[in-house]
């Protein structure tokens, strides 16, 4: 079986179709609780040892004007910093509903590929837009943006639609996100006020999203079909 696009996976084994539409998966639980307990440490902490932290393992690639190899993990570390409780709470509820949706489909092992391949995609468009400057970027934005692509796949795309069909439901879908984005940077938006909105890494998330969901749904595919023989 090769499906053209993203439509609904049969259950994993042991799996009901019935139960709520929206449940948050144990892992999804976890990895909002590691960002809460990593954004209350840094909080209780004070601002000298949360500044620290930032430099430490938040995003930046380039160190006067040079590219910093050894900081090629702050592509990861940078996703578990947040600018206060009204960020991660902002990208927390995007990850609990979205996530929920994404990870029914995709499972565990799909979702941490979606979320955390679009975040390192997002980063590394931001650190490309930006080369050489030394520009320190924090949170899960570009997972989140990642998140809102694949599930383009599933609310704005319908599976029963032709493949001519569902490129231009994705197309539509990409502009729009691309001028709200935009709009979102350069406008503001509440409780962002002085902050600067890393743009480039919400696109570069939302392109890695839509562009991974149709790879990684075909291969949790095959594994369940796998399975199943």
């Amino acid at each position: 079986m090769h499906p053209d696009s993203v439509g609904r996976p049969p259950p994993p084994p042991g799996s009901s179709s019935g139960g709520p539409a929206l449940r948050l998966p144990p892992l999804i639980a976890l990895l909002l609780a590691v960002m809460a307990v990593i954004t209350a440490v840094l909080q209780v902490l004070g601002p000298v040892v949360e500044s620290k932290a930032i430099v430490m393992f938040g995003l930046y690639l380039f160190l006067d004007g040079s590219f910093q190899w050894d900081r090629l993990y702050s592509l990861l570390t940078s996703v578990f910093l947040h600018d206060g409780w009204l960020h991660l709470l902002f990208n927390g509820l995007w990850i609990a509903t979205l996530g929920s949706i994404i990870h029914r489909v995709l499972g565990n092992r799909g979702f941490l590929l979606l979320f955390f391949g679009s975040a390192i995609a997002g980063g590394l468009v931001y650190s490309l837009v930006n080369w050489g400057e030394t520009l320190v970027a924090i949170g899960a934005s570009g997972g989140v943006f990642g998140l809102i692509g694949a599930f383009g796949h599933l609310g704005i795309a319908k599976p029963g639609q032709s493949r001519r069909a569902r490129l231009q439901s994705l197309l539509g879908f990409t502009l729009i996100m691309m001028v709200l984005n935009l709009a979102y940077a350069y406008v503001g938006a509440p409780g962002a006020e002085g902050a600067q909105i890393a743009w480039e890494a919400h696109a570069g998330g939302f392109l890695a999203g839509i562009l991974l969901m149709p790879l990684l749904y075909r291969y949790r595919l095959r594994q369940q079909l796998l399975v199943g023989r």
